[in-house]
């Protein structure tokens, strides 16, 4: 049965990194509101008191895209009841009081859930998730496979100038600092405006593409010592690094090396996702720092 026509898209997390510039995108082309734990101008939801959330706001025509989470994998691992409660109860409470109210539901996921692998994947890879946070977005996911009211986007390292490697870098490079990056860890890294640009076309294509998961990583698999090489070649001359062993512990929450492929991304934006390079031109103005 094809969904309802699209009215409204309601970003969960729209003070973050990427609901912040999601609801600002949203809010040119449709009508658009956000939530945040703060409450303020926004809708207040806090995800680990989903009960006390007014669901009159939600409503049969509505996208809820939930951006929120404790995304830490030290801290989901550190303080795992908490997380838990937050990321996979209070999660999925407030996704099934969405969909009672007749509202799509697109859940942020990762590609941690694959766990480690040194071979190109696309999303018919079985699951094999590595650490307490992989697990955690994976029993989301589970509690509503094949529901045609949810949608899971398995995102790699989301890229922009404000990540927080990138901000590393661009820190290290202005004070003539000698970075230090973990090696090995491989992702296949995704310029935010594509997530953003990707999350509203499904938004308005829903019944397109089939499947309840979607991968959202970039066209290439590339390692930190990479990353920082292509940000110094286009951005940040000024970047010295070096590399170094992860401490002890490191990988036990993440994996190494995740060599995700994303063919229904590119099938959404219409076009192949920017490469790291190409993206670090659009944030940067192909201007150097």
């Amino acid at each position: 049965m094809a969904r309802n026509q699209l009215e409204r898209l309601v970003i969960v997390g729209a003070t973050g990194y990427i609901g912040g510039r999601l609801l600002a995108a949203a809010s040119s082309t449709l009508p658009a509101i956000g939530t945040s734990s703060r409450g303020g101008a926004l809708l207040r939801l806090d995800l680990s008191r989903p009960r006390e959330f007014d669901y009159s706001q939600l409503r049969t025509g509505d996208a809820v895209i939930l951006c929120a989470g404790i995304s830490s994998p030290d801290f989901c691992a550190r303080e795992h009841v908490r997380a838990w409660a937050l990321n996979v109860e209070g999660t999925a409470q407030f996704m099934h009081r969405a969909i009672e109210r007749g509202a799509d539901v697109v859940f942020f996921s990762s590609d941690t859930v694959y766990g480690e692998r040194d071979s190109d994947f696309d999303e018919a890879a079985p699951s094999s998730p590595a650490g307490e946070y992989a697990e955690m977005k994976l029993e989301v996911e589970r509690r509503f496979d094949g529901h045609p009211q949810v949608r899971s986007l398995r995102l790699s390292y989301v890229f922009s100038r404000d990540d927080k490697f990138t901000s590393y870098l661009r820190g290290c490079a202005g004070r003539g600092d000698q970075a230090e990056i973990f090696h090995p860890f491989y992702r296949a890294v995704v310029h935010r405006n594509d997530v953003v640009q990707g999350v509203l076309a499904l938004a308005r294509r829903w019944d397109e593409l089939p499947g309840s998961v979607i991968n959202f990583g970039g066209p290439e698999v590339i390692s930190r010592k990479s990353f920082a090489a292509t940000l110094k070649d286009t951005a940040l001359p000024g970047l010295q690094w070096r590399g170094v062993e992860p401490a002890a512990g490191f990988f036990a929450n993440r994996p190494r090396v995740i060599r995700m492929r994303s063919p229904r991304l590119a099938t959404l934006l219409g076009r192949p996702a920017l490469s790291l390079r190409e993206a670090a031109r659009v944030e940067f103005d192909g201007k150097i720092e």
